[in-house]
């Protein structure tokens, strides 16, 4: 049976680290954060589900885009779904589709045997209990979740105005939409994406698997990769 996913627990310096029964602490995890730890060390399946993207897996690791493939590796190795990755054709330690538009049709497989996982009763309660000892109230899913997705928000958000401290393309920032080469998103809607070609843009999310609308490129791809 594969392991389950990572939970969050109480470091002995007092923040948060991601940790499984199988392999211990999750390596690069720790953070100030209950919902950081949970993100750096599930990021291989929360990427997958289109929870998340390569924004909020740097920001989670607190590093930069060299350390996002790395994260998604040693998440799909600490929720046992490294043989799985590999049986398909992937290479968790080097596999960089970050997001549901990014995988390629082999690569869902991973994520829907990842879900039944996830989404078990039992990890909520161990996950709770841990949340208990570092003095945080109970959690559901839906909250987890919730919890999540507005973390990818706030980092988007950080690299769009990053971005556009030199790009006036980008601009009229407000708490939920930013204007993008004169078209107004929603924030909710972009994701950044990082291809394995080393490719990497703000996408536009779409309701048709794996079809990511590219809307900014941050950075062409590696013509020898």
């Amino acid at each position: 049976m594969l392991p389950l996913i990572a939970v969050p627990l109480i470091h002995s310096s007092g923040a948060w680290i991601a940790s499984t029964a199988a392999s211990g602490y999750v390596a690069g995890t720790l953070s100030s954060t209950w919902i950081g730890a949970f993100i750096a060390g599930n990021a291989g399946l929360l990427t997958g589900l289109g929870v998340t993207s390569a924004a909020g897996a740097m920001a989670a690791l607190g590093g930069g885009l060299s350390s996002v493939g790395a994260s998604v590796g040693a998440g799909l190795t600490a929720v046992g779904l490294g043989g799985l990755a590999k049986s398909v054709g992937l290479a968790p330690a080097t596999f960089l589709g970050l997001t549901v538009a990014g995988w390629t049709a082999a690569a869902a497989s991973v994520v829907l045997v990842g879900a039944g996982y996830f989404f078990q009763r039992a990890k909520l309660s161990e996950i709770n209990e841990r949340r208990a000892e570092g003095g945080l109230a109970e959690i559901s899913w839906t909250g987890i979740l919730s919890e999540a997705r507005e973390f990818e928000r706030e980092a988007l958000k950080k690299i769009l105005r990053d971005l556009a401290a030199d790009n006036p393309r980008i601009r009229n920032f407000t708490d939920d939409t930013v204007e993008i080469n004169g078209v107004v998103y929603k924030l909710a809607d972009l994701e950044y994406v990082i291809e394995k070609s080393g490719r990497q843009y703000i996408g536009e999310r779409s309701m048709i698997p794996f079809n990511t609308k590219v809307i900014f490129i941050v950075k062409p791809a590696d013509p020898e990769k």
